[in-house]
């Protein structure tokens, strides 16, 4: 019984598959026979083409650019939009910024200041101060490196220096203690005459300090100069420009240098 109901909805399916494609042939048919579709016009609204009117183009004459008013780096072509900048002071200008130019370097730099101690120096006394006529003197000398000895009156013709005179100063707090006692010798330099003050406190250095410049950029400058700190404006020439000392302070170990102004560059 089964098989039956199969075999019958099988017969149906193919009874309607001829029958859809029978419907098809029929309809391809019949739009064949007919030709082109037929161009029906809208309904109250006919359409009326519009006939295209004849060119009357002609040639056109384009103007050379011109100057404008802001001078002759404004000229521009047609249909190009000019290139316009603000110059530093705020201003519009067609002339392109130019990157600043990077600092001129110094050119030179303080490599060493040496203040040479005074070529006799005092370091102590043996003896009574309450008599320092008959107390020895203790100096050592820097340019041969030896140490003498002294007494008030006497010369060291090897050293070149005579004793003139010799104190102890003391120095006394409001208790009357004896704070500080400082040895004072009073010598002649025979070498220049002058007459000089050393203690056994503090070394005496020469008035002149050296200073010596050299640079990074040009390895053969090499400025040695022997200067007075209370006067020290000297002036002096290398290969990267011309310079001025101004200023030297002793406590910092620095000095105030100036380059002076060139064609290119501001002092």
């Amino acid at each position: 019984m089964k098989n039956f109901y199969d075999k019958l909805l099988l017969l149906l399916g193919l009874l309607a598959l001829i029958g859809g494609g029978f419907v098809y042939m029929s309809a391809t048919g019949e739009l064949a026979d007919q030709g082109e579709l037929p161009v029906f016009p809208p309904a109250n609204n006919p359409y009326l083409p519009k006939p295209v009117p004849d060119s009357d183009a002609r040639d056109a004459a384009w103007p050379e650019p011109v100057h404008q008013s802001s001078g002759p780096n404004w000229l521009y072509d047609v249909f190009t939009p000019p290139k316009i900048y603000l110059d530093p002071d705020g201003n519009f200008t067609a002339e392109p910024p130019q990157p600043p130019q990077p600092p001129q370097p110094f050119g030179i730099y303080l490599a060493e200041m040496e203040r040479k101690p005074f070529r006799l120096q005092m370091q102590g006394f043996s003896g009574d101060r309450n008599r320092p006529e008959e107390a020895v003197l203790f100096f050592f000398d820097e340019e041969r490196q030896v140490r003498f000895f002294i007494r008030q009156g006497m010369t060291n013709a090897d050293s070149e220096v005579e004793l003139l005179n010799f104190s102890v100063d003391r120095q006394i707090d409001e208790q009357s203690n004896v704070v500080e006692v400082t040895a004072v010798a009073t010598i002649r330099d025979l070498r220049s005459g002058e007459e000089l003050k050393l203690n056994d406190a503090s070394r005496l250095f020469e008035p002149e300090i050296t200073v010596v410049f050299r640079s990074e950029q040009d390895s053969r400058i090499d400025v040695t100069l022997e200067v007075d700190p209370d006067e020290p404006v000297t002036s002096f020439e290398t290969s990267q420009g011309k310079y001025i000392l101004r200023e030297i302070n002793l406590e910092e170990r620095s000095v105030t240098l100036e380059k002076q102004a060139s064609e290119d560059h501001e002092a």
